[in-house]
């Protein structure tokens, strides 16, 4: 993630998360312990004789170090390390780790027309480096512009059409299977929430098993 620039500040998110991810996280429960365990033995992390400031600074370093390892999926010392990866991996893996963020406006902020959580029995709340969760929202938007004004414009002529139940009064079969369509061509941000929580534990499952 050289070409995407670091932020302060992390940012709260929640995953709705298909069943049986939960327990995979459980699973792993015993190598984040590990990985936590292995941090704290590690030399930076040793103060020990040195003044105040010299041992302050040396934590910063430290805890700057352990983010550049979690970004690079080489410290899992719990959830958030291993959505962190998974993140950045996603991000990578979709070109999106370039300085050209596009713009989003303030008003696209929030729930996104079209976004339902319908199948998802789990989730989880996780904070993230804020650098990473604006660059996914920004790429989200920009990718689904044009179909999500398309679904803007779909509200503007159904106006009392409600999607999540067509069989009401008032979405027309036709009109529906338009919502349903331009719907599919959206990428929502809880894709990508999943998708760096799938990816995040394949990568800590086959580091955990070496």
């Amino acid at each position: 993630m050289e070409n995407l620039p670091a932020g302060g500040g992390s940012i709260k998110i929640t995953v709705c998360l298909p069943g049986g991810t939960l327990s995979d996280l459980s699973d792993l429960a015993p190598y984040f312990a590990g990985e936590l365990k292995r941090a704290k033995a590690d030399k930076m992390a040793d103060t020990c004789g040195l003044d105040r400031r010299t041992a302050a600074a040396r934590r910063a370093r430290w805890e700057k170090q352990k983010e550049q390892l979690r970004r690079s999926g080489r410290l899992f010392d719990s959830r958030r390390a291993l959505v962190t990866a998974g993140l950045v991996r996603v991000i990578a893996e979709r070109g999106w780790d370039r300085q050209d963020l596009p713009a989003v406006p303030g008003q696209s902020r929030g729930r996104w027309v079209g976004s339902v959580n319908v199948g998802f029995s789990e989730q989880i709340s996780v904070d993230l480096p804020a650098d990473l969760v604006v660059c996914a929202r920004a790429w989200c938007y920009h990718v689904s512009r044009s179909p999500t004004d398309a679904l803007y414009k779909w509200h503007e002529r159904n106006p009392g059409a409600t999607p999540n139940r067509p069989n009401r009064p008032g979405c027309d079969p036709d009109e529906y299977a338009e919502y349903k369509r331009l719907s599919a061509l959206v990428l929502y941000a809880g894709d990508i929430w999943r998708e760096a929580v799938k990816t995040g534990i394949a990568l800590a499952q086959v580091l955990s098993a070496s």
